[in-house]
């Protein structure tokens, strides 16, 4: 029905990445990113209706990170750190500090999932925690403690109660602990320099929160036992906001509004069609109605609520203290004439739980491999990936060659989740089969004429 999978890596692989650089980079008028948030603005239309329909274990929706995370917790204590407002280029920067040093270990890379709409905290959060569409009777809009208590465990604990977190964690009084932080969140609602927010403030706040990670980590009598898992709600509209006017029979709540209009700079979500308590109408671009906040602009920094793939698109992922990795097995084998091109077949068997990025491969004995080259690859968690390469150039036999085979020796760097590197030898038994006629030893055929 939907391939999802395929959506979430154009979106997170290409499109965010992509949107980001034109807001650094390019003028409103002038980014095509926009024109592709419009269509996945019309996807969302049509197929969260279906998404909501899957249960909530098994759901593309981001209240599927609860049930997770209460799995988690049958074999080990869980600190769940929810970071509001965290879009999903952003979980990776913090995932970034995290490993630096290995300080923590990824053990499960960054999943994405669609954020509940509306975007906007009241109801994604709500829904989070509570595992519920917000249309839900039991669904708790206005209590987000409550909200959380329908997952049965733990405790929940803001920004607020961070010196009863330290103490609880010290005590192991509970097998999960929620730190629900709003920092990020408020740091993009109190804003009114954009360059100034995404380039100083931004980064320094997501240093704090990785800071504050590892340091309630530390607090737990044993750190290695304690998993943490890390988590949003929603994510922002990158760069600022056009304001506009809000039709007068919908009452605006930023760039939602309750209520139905036809007003073509919206679109309209059905209160049963997408499982909302009300009607709600949405801007459609990535203009806002309201914000807590203006530049000398007057332009909105800090919104969310609507559909734009940077406020929908939200991470999930789990670290720990450490992480015993197991051996990547790499073997190259491959065949080929002296002097033209051939082709070598590289098998990576990866048994870890998280993929093998960024991958440079050394081989000693082919001259294209002789200095370490990039292979445009990922190496999915739990999988043996074959592929096949082409070398210019096969290379010669030794005359004390005795065969026709030329054992291959080499080096594999990668990282494992983009983060932590790592190596592996080419196994013994690698070799090119070489078809040769007769040994060139630098000797010219004239030289016998």
């Amino acid at each position: 029905m939907l391939d999802l999978v395929n959506l979430l890596i154009v979106f997170t692989q290409s499109y965010l990445p992509y949107r980001r650089w034109e807001v650094i980079h390019q003028s409103l008028e002038s980014r095509t990113s926009e024109r592709i948030a419009d269509s996945f603005v019309e996807w969302m239309l049509e197929y969260y209706p279906l998404m909501k329909v899957d249960s909530v274990e098994h759901s593309y929706l981001n209240y599927s990170v609860a049930s997770l995370v209460r799995n988690l917790c049958q074999s080990s204590p869980v600190l769940w750190v929810v970071v509001d407002g965290l879009g999903w280029l952003d979980h990776q920067e913090l995932l970034s500090i995290l490993t630096q040093n290995r300080q923590l270990a990824v053990e499960k890379d960054i999943e994405p999932r669609f954020s509940i709409l509306p975007t906007k905290t009241e109801y994604a959060k709500g829904s989070l925690y509570s595992q519920l569409l917000p249309n839900s009777s039991a669904w708790e809009k206005d209590s987000i403690k409550k909200a959380f208590a329908k997952m049965g465990l733990g405790e929940h604990y803001t920004d607020s109660r961070i010196h009863r977190l330290r103490k609880d964690l010290n005590k192991r009084k509970h097998q999960l602990y929620c730190w629900d932080t709003t920092q990020f969140d408020e740091l993009h609602h109190n804003s009114t320099d954009w360059q100034h927010l995404y380039n100083i403030k931004r980064p320094h706040t997501l240093e704090l929160i990785a800071r504050e990670i590892l340091s309630f980590v530390q607090e737990y009598p044993n750190p290695e036992e304690l998993r943490v898992a890390i988590a949003s709600d929603h994510g922002q509209i990158l760069g600022t906001s056009e304001k506009i006017t809000c039709p007068p029979e919908l009452e605006p709540q930023g760039r939602i509004a309750k209520g139905k209009t036809t007003d073509p700079r919206f679109v309209v979500l059905e209160c049963e069609r997408y499982g909302l308590p009300h009607d709600i109408s949405i801007v459609r671009s990535s203009a806002s109605i309201s914000s807590f906040s203006y530049n000398p602009d007057k332009k909105i920094l800090g919104s969310h609520g609507g559909l734009f793939p940077e406020e929908v698109v939200v991470g999930f992922s789990i670290l720990k203290k450490t992480i015993q990795r197991t051996p990547v097995i790499i073997s190259c084998h491959g065949k080929g004439e002296a002097g033209k091109p051939g082709n070598i077949e590289i098998t990576i068997d990866n048994s870890n739980t998280v993929p093998l990025t960024d991958l440079y491969l050394y081989i000693k004995e082919l001259p294209s491999f002789d200095t370490k080259k990039p292979i445009e690859k990922t190496i999915p968690a739990n999988q043996r990936v074959t592929f096949q390469l082409t070398i210019p150039k096969t290379p010669e036999l030794s005359l004390t060659c005795e065969c026709d085979r030329l054992s291959l020796s080499g080096e594999l760097t990668f990282k494992f989740a983009g983060h932590e590197i790592s190596s592996a030898n080419l196994t013994p038994d690698s070799q090119i089969a070489i078809t040769q006629m007769f040994i060139s030893q630098g000797f010219d055929i004239n030289e016998f004429l």
